[in-house]
């Protein structure tokens, strides 16, 4: 039976938490024997508070081995990053235990080394800002993975879909359907880019035309190009483009494209270390104070403060 050691650090997600143990307690129920078992970890024990404020007992790091690793961290992963655990992290995974993290947990792996092989999904806030300091081949934009002894899940519902993977492939695909069946949920298929979701289902429903434009803009976000370019590359008239943007947008074309781009700089203002003046370029800004502008006009406060207050 496996045993799942899984590691949280102060703030940790509680959904992520629950869509890790819920379908393992399933798999128990419906296989009317313990297939599963885990334990809560961390690096010196005792209480730990969700970001949600409810408090879970863990156990401290110890020299027991498991046959799956999940490490949930918090907003900011940086704080965990300490060599105990990052020491422990290396040792279960030159023992061969299967080694999987949840959103921020990225982070922590790549400190440890622990992406070299497998990049691992990364939540869309976070993923720019991460590959900006580890570099593009650590991280994926997808919603989760499960490959060979990684897995991985970019937070959120997608960390379901994470562990029905473990599921299947430690006790197979019949049980792992069973669990998605008793639990109502639907295994996602979308394979893709994150911020596309919207734009495979949604918008593509009310029109394709519009939703190829935004992801068209949503492809160029650190270089923008003319409206009237992502008209033509939408295959329909700048009037029409227009038309169709304040029909189911309520905005103009432009006025999307730049809110698009002023929440790419947010994610990465709260979600990154980087500098404003990076920020402000790579999310198509042609200087800081122009940035700076649109950011206090869109948000209401200045972008420094907002890094402040993060």
């Amino acid at each position: 039976m496996p045993q799942a050691d899984i590691i949280l650090t102060g703030n940790f997600p509680i959904l992520s938490l629950t869509l890790v143990t819920e379908p393992l307690r399933v798999a128990n129920r419906e296989s009317a024997d313990t297939l599963w078992r885990w334990r809560f970890l961390s690096v010196e024990g005792g209480y730990l508070t969700s970001s949600s404020g409810i408090e879970i007992p863990t156990e401290a790091l110890d020299r027991s081995k498991a046959d799956v690793v999940l490490l949930l961290s918090s907003y900011h992963p940086e704080s965990a990053v300490a060599g105990p655990l990052l020491s422990w992290l290396k040792r279960r995974a030159r023992e061969g235990a299967v080694m999987g993290c949840v959103d921020t947990g990225a982070l922590i792996f790549a400190e440890a080394g622990l992406l070299s092989r497998r990049p691992a999904a990364v939540h869309f806030e976070a993923l720019r800002g991460y590959r900006e300091k580890f570099g593009a081949e650590m991280f994926a934009d997808r919603l989760f993975d499960v490959s060979g002894n990684r897995c991985s899940s970019a937070g959120g519902v997608a960390t379901f879909d994470m562990t029905l993977g473990l599921i299947e492939h430690f006790n197979g695909r019949q049980l792992a359907d069973r669990v998605a069946e008793i639990l109502t949920y639907r295994p996602t298929k979308h394979g893709g880019p994150q911020q596309r979701l919207l734009t495979d289902t949604s918008l593509a429903r009310l029109d394709r035309s519009l939703a190829k434009a935004v992801d068209l803009m949503i492809a160029t976000l650190d270089q923008p190009v003319p409206v009237a370019e992502i008209a033509a590359r939408a295959g329909v008239p700048l009037w029409t483009l227009g038309r169709l943007f304040k029909h189911h947008l309520k905005e103009t074309p432009a006025a999307y494209y730049r809110n698009l781009r002023l929440g790419e700089a947010r994610n990465l203002l709260l979600n990154s270390s980087l500098r404003i003046g990076e920020i402000s370029s790579l999310c198509g800004f042609e200087n800081p104070e122009s940035f700076a502008r649109a950011y206090r006009r869109r948000y209401g406060v200045s972008a420094s403060s907002e890094r402040a207050s993060a």
